[in-house]
């Protein structure tokens, strides 16, 4: 009885890396993307999911890689992307603390971030620390600028933090805040939540207050991140030979991919 038992246990622990190592390769075939709603960019709502996750799920279709995308508030996703629990969250700029936790892809695309206010509430600014006097809206997990951040942490900026885009638009038209930064595809936001006799009423800055390019990012705690960032990486380069950047945004300005310079 006892050598049929080592026979098993030897047969049963034989087999368990076999399995492992098919389980291993058959999740490399496809990848869960988690991300939060940045319409148009990201819309759970639309076929696609927005010009970016088409962008994502050509490159990495071009790697013969699935994607999933998985969209949950942006705060609760990084924390999800820091423990390890998905390889990959879309779409955030670098900053000096994600370098601790992330690996990054090539640059997908370049954005600037507008001042969106009420034309009945003139703002005028040269200096950030000119916006003291206004009430700033701003979405949990977003990167505005590291002096954003320093003066709001230090109060300096009176800065209301919420969860959701929709809520800042909703207390923007309402009133409650003075200023919402956001980029300019926030006009798009805007269509979906009012008519455009209300949208008449808001306008924004001509100073933006940053340009910004935006990644693919990758836990550093997840066991696949970097075989997914580099297969990544190599079908954005095969796709940004095949198409120009206008294929996934028709209105920009810009005719060449971004490029990031160290």
């Amino acid at each position: 009885m006892k050598k049929h038992f080592k026979l098993l246990l030897f047969i049963t622990l034989l087999f368990i890396p076999t399995v492992r190592g098919v389980a291993a390769e058959q999740d490399l075939t496809s990848v869960i993307i988690v991300t939060g709603s940045y319409p148009p960019a990201i819309n759970e709502a639309d076929e696609d999911k927005g010009y970016v996750s088409r962008l994502v799920a050509d490159a990495f279709a071009l790697e013969g890689i699935k994607t999933k995308f998985t969209f949950v508030p942006w705060a609760r996703g990084l924390r999800m992307i820091r423990l390890g629990h998905e390889a990959c969250i879309m779409y955030y700029a670098k900053t000096p603390d994600r370098i601790k936790s992330f690996i990054f892809s090539e640059p997908l695309f370049e954005e600037e971030w507008l001042f969106f206010h009420l034309k009945s509430t003139p703002v005028k600014w040269q200096e950030l620390t000119d916006l003291s006097r206004y009430i700033i809206g701003a979405t949990l997990s977003y990167t505005y600028s590291e002096e954003f951040h320093k003066l709001a942490d230090q109060q300096e900026l009176s800065v209301h933090w919420v969860a959701r885009d929709e809520q800042n638009w909703k207390m923007l038209m309402g009133g409650r805040i003075d200023i919402f930064p956001s980029v300019k595809t926030g006009w798009y936001q805007l269509r979906q939540l009012y008519s455009e006799a209300a949208i008449k009423q808001v306008t924004t800055h001509s100073k933006p207050l940053k340009t910004q390019l935006n990644y693919l990012l990758c836990s550093k705690d997840h066991p696949n991140a970097e075989y997914f960032r580099d297969k990544f990486n190599q079908g954005f380069t095969k796709l940004k030979k095949l198409r120009p950047i206008s294929y996934y945004i028709p209105d920009t300005n810009s005719k060449t991919w971004p490029v990031e310079i160290n």
